[in-house]
């Protein structure tokens, strides 16, 4: 009978993920408190991935990759990319995978991807090119750039601490990174050489969907807010 419960709720979790009938957090809070009413965890195991250090570090990641966002700093990459990427799309990826893909070994990728969209759409604007061929690439070079480090994804921390939690030692810092590198070098290489022959070209494709679909602006502005302003501390 447990098991028929158990698995029961691991196929209505998949369900419920797949077709997204509830945010994702509300779903895993629900099977969490499912499974301890049932009485298939213990209320300890149950809420133990709240104190868990690789949680806590993946929490960390977010918030870091969130400040480093806000200030601004990861803009600059819009002048490398003009200034490198020129209009080849083998050497628009290449260059894209340079920028970023060292980046997402130190900040989450999520946030990576999110900062680099307007950038990539405002390039391709300008250079005449479709975004279709881009796009792709830099969720995949995000991807690759993350398996660099421990703290690249927030799978890596996960197995780190479960590897800690099993006796055999947490992860150091650059224990990926020599096969990080590796994938990520042929991973590259792909992209900038293979990819571009089999994504499309929709040069007709609306040029705010992204903006749209993604609730970006079409510009990004700076603004000096001096001491003593009401503006101070609002978003």
């Amino acid at each position: 009978m447990t098991i028929f419960l158990t698995l029961s709720i691991v196929f209505l979790t998949l369900i419920c993920f797949i077709f997204e009938w509830f945010p994702v957090d509300i779903t895993a809070l629900a099977v969490m408190v499912l499974l301890m009413v049932l009485d298939l965890v213990s209320p300890e195991e149950g809420i133990s991935g709240f104190g868990n250090s690789a949680t806590i570090t993946v929490m960390a990641m977010f918030i870091l990759s969130a400040g480093i966002a806000r200030t601004g700093a990861l803009q600059i990459v819009n002048e490398l990319l003009f200034k490198w990427g020129g209009k080849h799309s083998t050497r628009q990826i290449f260059t894209m995978g340079m920028i970023a893909g060292p980046i997402t070994g130190f900040i989450n990728n999520t946030a990576v991807v999110a900062v680099f969209l307007p950038v990539v759409e405002d390039w391709c604007s300008q250079q005449k090119i479709s975004p279709s061929k881009l796009l792709m690439p830099l969720s995949f070079i995000t991807i690759l750039g993350g398996m660099i480090t421990v703290i690249g994804t927030s799978t890596n921390v996960l197995a780190s601490g479960l590897s800690e939690k099993l006796g055999y030692g947490a992860f150091s810092l650059f224990e990926f990174t020599k096969l990080g590198l590796i994938t990520f070098t042929i991973g590259l290489a792909y992209l900038a050489i293979i990819a571009p022959l089999l994504l499309p070209n929709r040069k007709q494709a609306n040029s705010n969907a992204i903006n749209q679909d993604y609730n970006l602006k079409d510009y990004v502005s700076e603004m000096v807010i001096k001491p003593g302003s009401t503006l101070i501390g609002k978003t």
